[in-house]
């Protein structure tokens, strides 16, 4: 039977049993209950007792009551054993949940969070004098913490895989699924849509931005992600407009401007300001057309205006005139007759 051996530890080959038990080991380091491991591993108890004790006598874990952990020192040789090719770890991960949007009674949320089944409920005075008091859900795998402005969300559990990348989305999926869990429980949204408010903390960046350096070519403000000959994207952080720059509503305008230009053909900015501008000129022709037509037509007025009365005067003077002409011919009938006589 082929012997496995570290500095301090030689065994013969695991069992598959002890091989689950020390899978979740291995991924939880800082320990687990005997309870969780019988739920992870789907081990009976009494079963479960007798790997962690032959386990124990061959040195490779230990009992810290009530919890199970690989002994310190042991833990490359435990991955060894497990015949793992997931050589990347993600830990220490924790989110920050803004709440854009809040429910009237989360002022008052401590009844509904201790309602809450499969997690312990603590409620603890932070700061100084107790000043930024919040309320902490606890579990396996997470630990949540509510504010008045924002929930803290943060990952026990690690994340192995043989890519950086999956690690990432591994560990980001669970935190939605939390998300998802405390939306149906607590019956609103707490992650609006198509609003950014969710922002990772975490410090072991280091690897994974070198496992992207091998497939980026950074220029300025943005970079190529250069999957294969067929798959390639550019991504732009330039502001405001950049493909992923921090500004939606500028990216929407952005796009719906690039549509209407592709389907509508419209005129463009050069071609209308072109256009405005033969459209101003021919304004300002007939402005000057109009004001030299009304100078006229006053002048034209005024003219008639003076004809008028002209005329009234004249048309007087004709009365007068007729009159003058009946009585200087009643008068000349009257001599006739005279002579007559």
């Amino acid at each position: 039977m082929k012997e496995e051996r570290s500095d301090t530890v030689t065994v013969d080959k695991v069992p598959e049993s002890e091989i689950k038990i020390l899978r979740n080991l291995y991924q939880n380091r800082e320990g687990l209950r005997v309870v969780t491991l019988i739920k992870l591993t789907g081990i009976h108890r009494r079963t479960l007792y007798r790997n962690l004790k032959r386990l124990k006598e061959k040195g490779l874990i230990e009992n810290i009551f009530p919890m199970w952990k690989i002994v310190n020192g042991q833990v490359k040789f435990c991955h060894s054993l497990l015949k793992d090719n997931n050589i990347f770890e993600l830990h220490n991960f924790s989110y920050v949940l803004k709440l854009i949007k809040k429910p009237d009674w989360w002022a008052k949320r401590k009844p509904r969070l201790m309602r809450l089944k499969e997690w312990q409920f603590k409620h603890v005075n932070f700061g100084k004098g107790g000043t930024n008091p919040f309320q902490q859900l606890m579990n396996e795998n997470f630990v949540i913490q509510t504010y008045p402005e924002s929930i803290i969300i943060i990952a026990r559990k690690r994340y192995y895989s043989n890519s950086p990348y999956k690690t990432l989305t591994q560990a980001i999926d669970d935190v939605l699924d939390i998300i998802s869990y405390l939306e149906e429980r607590l019956k609103f949204t707490l992650f609006p849509s198509e609003i950014p408010c969710l922002e990772i903390r975490n410090n072991d960046f280091l690897r994974l931005k070198d496992h992207l350096a091998e497939h980026c070519r950074k220029e300025g403000r943005r970079f190529l992600v250069e999957l294969d000959k067929n798959r390639k994207v550019w991504v732009d952080y330039s502001e405001p407009f950049g493909k992923e720059a921090n500004y939606p509503e500028g990216q929407e305008i952005l796009e719906k401007v690039t549509k209407d230009h592709l389907l509508n053909k419209p005129l463009l900015n050069s071609e209308l300001q072109e256009l405005v501008g033969s459209l101003a000129k021919i304004q300002k022709i007939e402005q000057e057309n109009k004001a030299e037509y009304s100078k006229d037509l006053v002048q034209h007025k005024n003219a008639i205006q003076i004809m008028s009365e002209e005329t009234k005067k004249m048309g007087q003077n004709t009365a007068a005139n007729s009159r003058s002409i009946e009585l200087l011919s009643d008068v000349i009938l009257s001599l006739k007759e005279e002579f007559k006589k």
